[in-house]
């Protein structure tokens, strides 16, 4: 991420830790991350991993969109360069998630993902749902313990992403998909 959002990162958390008066050392455990972290964070300093944004969001109840958000954000949130948008997750292999662009409950990601690699995600909010649409490769979905599709390129697919899911690369060459998230509120 770049320095302006670890900024804003840290203060959409110090704020939201402030309004429900927890300290610190509460705030680790509602949170799910160290105390180190936390303080890290709120001072701009650290560049936190998806799964630690995730559980931070958790912790307070919100979507990881409302997480990042700017507080003065404008009507229209333009991306002007994809490719300056935070990487948010970093592959084994190389792979990376960018989030392009947020709003509300709704997020859109450019995600690449290399031979062998794979995201795994846990239950969203009920109703949240995805859809993706795969550019380049092919991508393996699997939705719950009963559902899975391999969509190459050209194809896509929604889904209800109030189970857990996984995205996999099981083929030797690289995969790119585009993947819009609603988590419900």
């Amino acid at each position: 991420m770049r320095d302006a959002d670890l900024r804003n990162l840290g203060e959409q958390v110090r704020r939201r830790r402030l309004e429900r008066g927890w300290t610190l050392d509460a705030a680790a455990p509602r949170l799910g991350v160290s105390r180190r972290l936390i303080v890290q964070i709120e001072a701009g300093e650290a560049n936190p991993s998806l799964s630690s944004l995730l559980a931070i969001a958790a912790g307070f109840d919100v979507a990881l969109v409302d997480l990042l958000a700017d507080t003065d954000k404008p009507v229209i949130s333009v991306q002007p360069d994809n490719g300056s948008a935070p990487a948010l997750c970093a592959g084994s292999a190389g792979g990376s998630a960018r989030l392009l662009v947020a709003s509300g409950g709704l997020e859109l990601w450019d995600w690449t993902l290399k031979p062998g690699e794979e995201r795994r995600s846990d239950d969203h909010r009920p109703g949240s749902r995805e859809a993706l649409t795969v550019t380049a490769g092919a991508v393996t979905i699997e939705v719950g313990d009963k559902e899975r599709v391999v969509l190459r390129r050209g194809q896509s697919a929604a889904f209800v992403a109030d189970v857990h899911h996984r995205y996999a690369n099981e083929s030797r060459l690289a995969a790119r998909f585009f993947l819009a998230v609603y988590e419900a509120s």
